[in-house]
């Protein structure tokens, strides 16, 4: 009966949420491709390609493994540790950009040169490049803890990390906790306030409109998506992680077993609803995405427009509405 249930639980919740994120995040990359040359849009585009990575590697791959009980990573050492660990370094650059690009909306939405500045396209591509070399760094030691074990209890043979004390503490007390935890959670609302504030604080209300509507609404609407898929998955897995010493019923047992599946689908759902908060959230957006979708014709779109998505303010138009 467990079984069956965790099996239908990751089919009928984790298919829809693999296509949808899937097709979503294609839909994000064509959508955005025409202003790649804004920083905001750039790092977008790179969290876009990576959320995909992290559907395939992840959720897909459980699919198969609960679901239709096609598990490569028992049969396969090689895909067990690359599994592992694109998987974890895929979480991490995922949210590391959705970061990076909230704070270059805040350095866009500042009324002095100096932080705008920080909101520019070589710098984007830099930040995105060093956390994906550091993230995948950060990765390396699931290559070599990962292994084929064999369970003394069952006979079956699963993907796991070796016994190793010191490096099981640092992945539950400082990567899942800080880094996919409060680090995301208090950059985001921290630059999401910090954004709303600059926005409230200029005087021309062109500007203010602006940002209002195409970047303030994404930003209020992404945090808490976030929030909603991240912190049930970290807040049961500190659970599970604190409790393992205790004796618990069957029904316990079960239970747990249940949610540990649903707030893993849920977790998910971080990384497959970036298309969903563009399109809710900005009309400009909406119209572009639809012509993907309804096949309209697509009109070349203004050197000097603000774009619908992007967070960067035309800043030679801002000083000049500011002089006058």
């Amino acid at each position: 009966m467990s079984s069956y249930l965790i099996r239908s639980i990751t089919l009928y919740g984790g298919l829809p949420i693999f296509i949808v994120g899937t097709i979503g995040n294609l839909l994000n990359f064509l959508s955005l491709w025409r202003t790649r040359k804004n920083p905001c849009v750039f790092i977008f585009l790179s969290s876009s390609i990576v959320n995909c990575i992290v559907l395939f590697y992840g959720l897909f791959t459980r699919i198969l493994s609960v679901g239709f009980e096609l598990d490569w990573s028992t049969t396969n050492v090689i895909w067990c540790k690359t599994r592992i660990a694109f998987t974890q370094a895929s979480f991490l650059i995922s949210l590391t950009c959705v970061c990076l690009a909230s704070l270059d909306r805040f350095f866009a939405s500042c009324r002095q040169e100096k932080y705008r500045r920080f909101s520019r396209l070589s710098l984007a591509k830099l930040s995105v490049c060093l956390t994906i070399l550091f993230w995948f760094g950060h990765s390396i030691p699931y290559l070599v803890y990962a292994e084929l074990i064999e369970s003394s209890s069952t006979g079956l043979i699963s993907c796991s990390l070796l016994p190793n004390k010191e490096y099981a503490n640092y992945r539950i007390y400082v990567a899942l906790l800080f880094y996919l935890g409060i680090f995301p959670t208090t950059i985001l609302t921290i630059t999401g306030i910090l954004t709303y504030r600059n926005t409230n604080r200029l005087r021309q209300g062109q500007q203010r409109q602006l940002i209002q509507k195409r970047l303030t609404k994404m930003m209020l609407i992404q945090i808490p998506c976030i929030l909603f898929s991240t912190l049930p998955y970290i807040t049961f897995t500190l659970y599970s992680t604190f409790t393992t010493t205790i004796i618990k019923s069957i029904d316990q047992k079960f239970i747990e077993s249940i949610l540990t599946n649903i707030f893993t689908l849920i977790f998910y759902m971080a990384f497959s609803c970036q298309f969903f908060v563009f399109y809710i959230s900005s009309k400009t957006f909406r119209k572009e995405a639809n012509s993907f979708l309804f096949y309209r014709k697509i009109y070349p779109i203004k050197t000097n427009q603000v774009q619908h998505f992007s967070i960067v303010i035309n800043v030679k138009n801002a000083k000049m509405n500011i002089k006058n």
